[in-house]
């Protein structure tokens, strides 16, 4: 999607993370848009990407990022945080 990439590349630009990326299910049932890592700080941000702000739901962007803590065994003893993006924030 377009507006991933636009989001991805004003995070890769600001420098803010050492990775960044976007994470889906075996099944395809779980997608995450992006999901950004700071290493140095112990950090970790989840982000749910619509065109609409009103489309953003973070309680399900919470269970998914659940699932891929579970299945990956990532970000033990980091600091979560979860965000909406929307066209209003370009």
């Amino acid at each position: 999607m377009m507006l991933e990439r636009y989001f991805r590349r004003m995070m890769i630009d600001r420098q803010a993370y050492t990775r960044i990326g976007g994470w889906w299910n075996r099944k395809g049932e779980n997608e995450i848009d992006i999901v950004d890592e700071n290493e140095l700080d112990n950090e970790a941000t989840f982000f749910e990407v619509k065109r609409k702000a009103e489309n953003i739901d973070l309680e399900t962007l919470k269970s998914k990022a659940g699932a891929f803590m579970r299945v990956t065994g990532k970000f033990n003893g980091y600091a979560i945080s979860y965000k909406g993006l929307s066209m209003d924030d370009m």
